[in-house]
């Protein structure tokens, strides 16, 4: 093999494999070992290729989707058997396997634009549509770059024109995988109607658990700039179009609360609520609406189901940004669900490191509300759950933010952590750690009033500054 090659083709990796079996006598799976043993020893990296060997001189998904080309081609107006199925299913599970199989089959075979064709041609045949969505579902995880405006107008027109939550619910899957890492396709979607259309679709099924959940995925979509290829995504402009012109936050609330006792969906409906809360005014709009009275009542139904309290702590703590929402979650009595969660979940990172991120808001500016949170036992609950999870650096880090708003402005709280070891579990996070929370640890250090070395960056000498 040549040396230096940074990257190779699928045909380059299969000349090898051949090789291995017709001039060494190696078996299929040992010819296809040794190509990548080959490949990865020059650091070569193989995400995208197929590692299996071809039969008759093709890959089985390659094989499948262009089988599927000419029986839709020579069966343009009769597609009603049971071959279609048969197809449809033996692609989906190739796609299934990895995103080599994905990505190949659609540059070997253009396997997006037959499915899609196949999705058009049988749009009047409601089983063999869902099918072929359910299929393009598979394939373009991963893949958003395989959907174009044309397609994006193709799937809003399904949601419009069909009756059938399935094929509505797998409508939207697609979308919802078209605008993730992808800034033109969330773009489009929202210039052709996407958001009106996707609320209209959660409203008509409200009672339909994969409608809602792929309408709630769409829109938290909309809210990320995770597309490396754009300097500047268009998130806060999407989320403002979704509370301002489509009342959004009223919209999702009154399902919230038609869903509240509803596990997956109360999840869904507060982490999409969460991503909304990005002004002041909409933090107190939810609040106006009665929505800590709803949140007090989901941690009332769902205290042991971890993945709801989860998302609704998330919610609790985008909303208390707002100085005045803050005010009324304590008087509300939230804070006594957010400790039993604390220490009902103690052994959950996640739990752990969300509630310590909502105490942290909350006592942010506040000295009155350190109060509150301490008279509860705060001190012995956040230092067992930083014992608990010393392997986490998100936890830790959290755990020593909210220590330092806890006891900076309300100095006679620091006796209740030094007590509890809060200074040893600090020092040691911060020597396991050092990169990723060395100041937060020193932060809080200094604000416990115990010993901390804090390097003086700049002396204000012509010396530039000293690390």
């Amino acid at each position: 093999m040549a040396g230096n090659i940074k990257a190779i083709t699928q045909d380059t990796f299969d000349c090898v494999v051949q090789e291995n079996i017709n001039d060494f006598g190696m078996e299929d799976q040992e010819a296809v070992d040794d190509a990548i043993e080959q490949f990865t020893s020059q650091g070569i990296p193989l995400t995208m290729i197929i590692k299996e060997s071809q039969i008759n001189g093709q890959h089985a998904v390659v094989r499948a989707v262009k089988d599927l080309e000419e029986y839709t081609i020579n069966n343009t107006d009769k597609i009603d058997d049971a071959y279609l199925e048969q197809l449809l299913t033996v692609l989906s599970k190739h796609f299934q396997k990895d995103l080599s199989f994905r990505y190949q089959a659609s540059k070997l075979a253009s396997a997006d634009r037959i499915i899609i064709k196949t999705c058009q041609i049988c749009k009047e045949n409601p089983q063999h549509l869902l099918s072929c969505l359910e299929t393009f579902s598979c394939l373009l995880d991963g893949q958003p770059d395989l959907i174009q405006n044309q397609e994006i107008v193709f799937l809003l027109e399904l949601l419009a024109e069909t009756h059938s939550a399935e094929i509505q619910a797998v409508a939207l899957k697609n979308l919802k995988l078209c605008c993730t890492k992808h800034e033109g396709n969330r773009v489009h979607f929202v210039k052709q109607g996407g958001i009106e259309k996707s609320l209209k679709t959660a409203e008509q099924h409200q009672e339909v658990e994969n409608v809602i959940k792929e309408v709630c995925g769409v829109l938290r979509c909309l809210a990320l700039d995770d597309d490396v290829r754009v300097q500047f995504g268009k998130a806060h402009e999407h989320i403002k179009k979704v509370v301002n012109d489509h009342k959004g936050i009223e919209r999702l609330f009154e399902l919230l609360k038609v869903h509240e006792e509803d596990a997956v969906l109360a999840k869904e409906l507060c982490l999409t609520l969460s991503n909304l809360m990005v002004r002041n005014e909409f933090c107190q709009q939810f609040v106006d609406l009665g929505g800590l009275e709803v949140i007090n009542r989901i941690f009332n139904f769902h205290l042991e189901k971890q993945v709801v309290i989860k998302s609704c702590i998330t919610l609790l703590k985008a909303i208390s940004g707002n100085d005045e929402v803050k005010v009324a979650v304590v008087k509300a009595g939230i804070v006594d669900y957010l400790l039993k969660a604390l220490d009902e979940h103690a052994s959950n990172a996640q739990i752990c490191e969300a509630c310590f991120a909502a105490l942290t808001t909350l006592t942010l500016r506040n000295p009155s509300h350190c109060d509150v949170i301490m008279s509860k036992r705060a001190a012995p609950l956040m230092t067992q759950a930083m014992r608990n999870h010393q392997d986490r650096p998100g936890v830790q880090k959290q755990a020593c933010m909210a220590i330092r708003n806890l006891v900076a402005r309300t100095r006679h709280h620091t006796t209740a952590f030094i007590e509890n070891g809060a200074e040893n579990l600090i020092r040691q996070a911060s020597e396991n750690y050092k990169s990723v929370l060395e100041d937060e640890a020193k932060a809080a250090l200094r604000d416990l009033d115990v010993k901390v070395d804090l390097k003086e960056r700049w002396k204000g000498k012509n010396a530039g500054v000293t690390y």
